[in-house]
């Protein structure tokens, strides 16, 4: 029986290439956004429990300059994991990009291991409904049976590099797939706009066959409404963006702030201080939402003073604004407002709302 993907492929001619890369940690700082390229495969986890830290900002750098994505799970076999539980571990962490990225299973470990590389395939396409595809060198590939995991029209991505000059050679072969979807071939590869080796491939395809692989039943991406903070969030940082589409990162004077608004599906939804800048969740170091900044929004459970010395008129208990000056060393360090000022309270007197 042909399977799905192979009379894809017939239908385009067989001809069509995208080129593109496959990154992890190891090309962080990389500018995206600048490479004439395709589309981006990130590693996103390993094993059970390790998370790539830059996965998720090659992403949104990928989307955001009209590239296809594709994020892989590094299997871990060798230390004894259960292919299920890294499957459930490898699903949860890329859940925002599902039916958006071509998923993969990095095999490199313990590699005559098919039973476990079919279970972690069936498992994250049983939770997904995408069929993810398995990244092997041209060496088990061809030497270990892969039949099954063929049968179940799961894809193969090849990786051969031949003289490995940076640029391809021969097209490796192929024993058990019909024809593979990417090639890997080079470790050694150039792209303007970034100085040191990269990883290069080629996928057999067009733009909409690669929407197919991540997205075969064409279904409608709901947005994401969810994000990781909320208004009121008092959080850390070091750089701030000028605008919610990431752009213009510059360097921050002040390091702590208040989440004062979100826009949802944006790269950098929140913004601080009601204005002070915007951050992605890549951006924000830390959080405490035990602390006070500009832009917390307070009800005061304890009365205060109509000055931050505490030398004037008592300030009332029981209202609810915002925090719109700190002095740090005064009496009554926190001035809370709305449309006029309120009064001016110490920590103990105020309570997030």
């Amino acid at each position: 029986m042909i399977s799905f993907f192979y009379y894809l492929y017939i239908m385009i001619g067989g001809d069509k290439l995208l080129k593109g890369i496959d990154i992890s940690r190891y090309q962080r700082g990389i500018n995206i956004s600048k490479l004439n390229i395709d589309f981006v495969i990130a590693k996103a986890t390993e094993g059970i429990g390790y998370t790539d830290p830059n996965f998720k900002e090659y992403m949104t750098a990928s989307l955001n300059s009209n590239k296809k994505i594709g994020l892989y799970h590094f299997a871990r076999p060798d230390l004894g994991n259960n292919p299920k539980e890294e499957a459930n571990w490898f699903v949860e962490t890329i859940k925002p990009y599902l039916k958006k990225a071509i998923l993969v299973l990095d095999w490199e470990k313990d590699t005559s291991n098919t039973i476990w590389a079919q279970t972690f395939l069936q498992t994250v396409y049983e939770k997904t409904g995408v069929k993810p595809i398995i990244y092997m060198s041209a060496y088990p590939a061809n030497n270990i049976n892969w039949e099954k995991v063929a049968s179940l029209d799961f894809g193969l991505w090849i990786a051969s590099y031949g003289a490995n000059t940076g640029a391809p050679g021969i097209p490796p072969k192929n024993k058990y797939w019909p024809f593979y979807i990417l090639w890997q071939y080079t470790s050694r590869g150039y792209v303007s706009g970034y100085n040191q080796n990269l990883d290069l491939d080629y996928f057999y395809g067009t733009k909409e066959t690669w929407d197919k692989y991540a997205n075969p039943k064409g279904e409608v991406i709901p947005p994401n409404e969810e994000t990781k903070y909320q208004v009121g969030d008092v959080v850390k940082f070091n750089y701030l963006y000028k605008n919610s589409y990431a752009e213009g990162k510059v360097k921050s004077s002040i390091h702590t702030g208040t989440i004062t608004r979100i826009i949802k599906n944006r790269p950098a939804p929140y913004l601080i201080n009601r204005g002070s800048g915007w951050l992605s969740d890549e951006l924000i170091i830390a959080s405490d939402n035990n602390d006070f900044t500009i832009g917390t929004k307070v009800k005061t459970i304890g009365y205060g003073n109509a000055s931050a010395d505490g030398t004037s008129n008592r300030a009332k208990k029981g209202l609810v604004g915002t925090i719109t000056r700190i002095l740090p060393n005064a009496k009554y360090p926190y001035l809370v407002s709305t449309s006029t000022p309120l009064g001016w309270y110490k920590k103990e007197d105020l309570e997030k709302v």
